[in-house]
């Protein structure tokens, strides 16, 4: 705050800017982020996760980024290749109010550790306290991390990285107010209610021609270009 220059900031102000639009930012806690879009206040969110929850009021659209989830943990916790794993070892899961994957870890039983906010370093804080064990954050964020803070690995400051218990790499959503002005939507014809939601299997389309879909046509041009890899690379791979 309130520099808000960046990956994400270079992606959508350029997909605003070819369909005609401008780009605002607000930033608030996750919690209460998710509440504006709940009520259509706020339009997106640039790198959403998938729930079941979240899609009662979001509508997901790749945003021309790949992305991944990894696991982060004191250095000494043995290789995790599953949430299950977290589970067998007795870890605490820190993760904040509104995470996700709350409902993850209920189903499987495993200790959360709740807060307001939480990043790489108050993770590493957290760690050292010993009130959790394991944080789950996005690829770009590790990425990044070292450059950030001109470090060569994440050993060295007693952290590993667990880069195959989290569902491993894929093609990063947006997640869009299903109740933002610039969104309306119609049933989708090739939806199966015999399987599981998901970002490719969802009762709604978004309605072509609207804000929503056109920002969606925009990135994902994007992508095709390479464009939007170029802007990941600038920011996290140099």
């Amino acid at each position: 705050m309130p520099d808000n220059s960046g990956a994400y900031f270079d992606l959508f102000d350029a997909a605003a800017k070819k369909i005609g639009c401008r780009l605002e930012v607000v930033r608030l806690p996750k919690k209460r982020l998710h509440a504006q879009l709940a009520k259509g206040k706020l339009d997106f969110y640039p790198g959403a996760s998938f729930s079941k929850k979240r899609a009662k009021y979001l509508y997901y659209m790749e945003n021309g980024f790949m992305t991944g989830e990894y696991g982060l943990s004191p250095i000494k916790i043995p290789d995790l290749h599953s949430f299950g794993d977290v589970k067998k070892l007795g870890l605490v899961w820190l993760m904040e109010h509104g995470g996700s994957k709350i409902d993850t870890a209920k189903k499987l039983g495993i200790k959360i550790q709740k807060v307001e906010f939480v990043d790489i370093n108050i993770a590493r804080k957290l760690f050292t306290k010993k009130r959790s064990q394991f944080y789950v954050v996005d690829k770009e964020l590790i990425d990044y991390y070292p450059k950030r803070e001109n470090i060569t690995s994440f050993e060295i400051i007693g952290l590993k990285i667990h880069k195959n218990c989290c569902g491993g790499d894929s093609p990063m959503y947006m997640g869009f107010s299903r109740f933002s002005p610039h969104f309306k939507e119609n049933s989708n014809p090739n939806y199966d209610n015999s399987k599981k939601l998901s970002q490719n299997n969802f009762p709604v389309i978004v309605s072509p021609g609207t804000i929503a879909h056109r920002l969606g046509e925009a990135l994902q041009g994007m992508k095709k270009s390479g464009s939007a890899k170029t802007i990941y690379d600038d920011y996290f791979n140099k």
